[in-house]
């Protein structure tokens, strides 16, 4: 009897262990990842809006091409960006100007939109960029989360730290704080809205807060997302033909 006894505290006893330990924070984030890049490889049309209080002052649509984690091409679709698009190929990024002869080599933290920066619509795998440490469980507006820190690990990330709330039912991403590598937190995201699209939830909507002018915030909107397979020229540095 006092074996099994034994046996049956030793049982109990790892399983309180195993419940109290959090879970693996990579694996979080690869997860989270999922529910803004739902396949290998994609297209999306986005738009951006500027909003200084009420008013809108800036508005952009853009269409995204991604393949793997690390190649992305933006074509700027408005008017008044006619001929502009942007390159990123692993830590480089390049914008190319219809005026201009030769590429002009930009970084992921520069502004594009308002408090969007190149980064968050041309680089968005924060697996591949940061290295996760599990910080406490905590409650946003009802829902359970867990808190990541994440910190830079390659020199094309978009920002030096990220505070990144995700839900603890899947992972899904909930909100956002973004710091420079002076510790300064610069602006938060919430990531408001999802679809569900070809079986698979992605995000519809987010909306980045500017920290330094409080008055300022940008919305990402998703208005269309697709998975589809894309040429590799697209994805060439020349101005060749893309497609």
């Amino acid at each position: 009897m006092k074996p099994l006894i034994l046996s049956v505290v030793a049982l109990f006893v790892t399983a309180v262990a195993a419940a109290a330990r959090p879970p693996d924070p990579a694996l979080l984030l690869q997860r989270s990842d999922r529910s803004r890049n739902g396949w290998d490889s994609f297209v999306a049309r986005i738009r951006i809006v500027e909003y200084e209080g009420e008013r809108v002052d800036e508005e952009h649509v853009l269409e995204v091409s991604q393949k793997g984690v690390d190649r992305s091409y933006v074509a700027f679709l408005s008017p008044r960006d006619k001929g502009r698009h942007m390159l990123m190929l692993g830590d480089d990024m390049w914008i190319y100007l219809p005026d201009t002869t030769r590429p002009i080599r930009i970084t992921p933290a520069e502004r594009l939109v308002g408090s969007a920066s190149n980064g968050d619509v041309a680089r968005t795998n924060y697996a591949e960029d940061y290295s996760a440490t599990y910080l406490r469980t905590e409650a946003v507006d009802g829902t359970e989360c867990h808190v990541l820190d994440l910190e830079a690990k390659r020199k094309g990330a978009t920002y030096r730290r990220i505070h990144y709330w995700v839900r603890a039912q899947d992972a899904q991403p909930v909100r956002a704080d973004y710091f420079l590598a002076s510790g300064k937190h610069i602006k938060s995201a919430v990531f408001d809205e999802y679809q569900t699209l070809f079986g698979v939830r992605t995000l519809r909507r987010m909306t980045i807060q500017d920290q330094i002018r409080k008055a300022s915030r940008t919305t990402i909107e998703y208005l269309s997302l697709a998975p589809r397979a894309l040429p590799d020229k697209l994805f060439h540095q020349g101005r060749a033909e893309r497609f």
